[in-house]
């Protein structure tokens, strides 16, 4: 369920019209899921990598990585990391919230800051920094991003800092 607190939302007021503002509203949050949205799209045919009509050979790629950054983030990089599986070599994920149902196997999720920038965000830009400045022309880069990102993926340039 999208809608945590339903069942206090329902607990006063017009019952019979909030139930229906809820059902709608579930239904539309549960439509719009990052995770649903990106497996509706994105699936693996034998060794390919498809998204819509766009198709890549993973057999034809040394490594296949993840990066993704947004308050949706989570849900996304999920579904990709579930469509690929074994295939994806690693994942760095920046997220507003870590869930404890988000379940990753070969992402790494760090909890950067929004709207303002943290350290753990900046800490991610640089893993991600190392992980495109090591990768060659044989590897693949998926990229989920979302609302929220410039702030959670926030790498200021020497001279800047955080606070500034």
């Amino acid at each position: 369920m999208k809608i945590r607190n339903r069942e206090e939302l329902l607990s006063h007021g017009d019952v019979e019209s909030r139930r229906i503002v809820l059902d709608i509203t579930e239904k539309t949050l549960e439509r719009l899921d990052g995770r649903a949205r990106i497996k509706s799209i994105a699936r693996m045919d034998g060794d390919c990598f498809c998204v819509g009509e766009k198709r890549w050979d993973l057999s034809k790629k040394r490594n296949v990585y993840l990066i993704g950054a947004g308050k949706a983030a989570n849900h996304m990089a999920m579904a990709i990391d579930e469509i690929l599986g074994d295939r994806l070599t690693k994942g760095i994920v920046i997220v507003k919230i870590a869930e404890p149902t988000d379940i990753f196997r070969r992402t790494d999720v760090y909890v950067g800051g929004h709207p303002l920038p943290n350290e753990e965000g900046l800490r991610a830009c640089k893993e991600i920094l190392k992980l495109v400045d090591g990768a060659g022309p044989d590897d693949l880069f998926i990229v989920v991003i979302s609302g929220g990102s410039s702030a959670l993926m926030s790498c200021p340039i020497d001279g800047l800092t955080l606070q500034v």
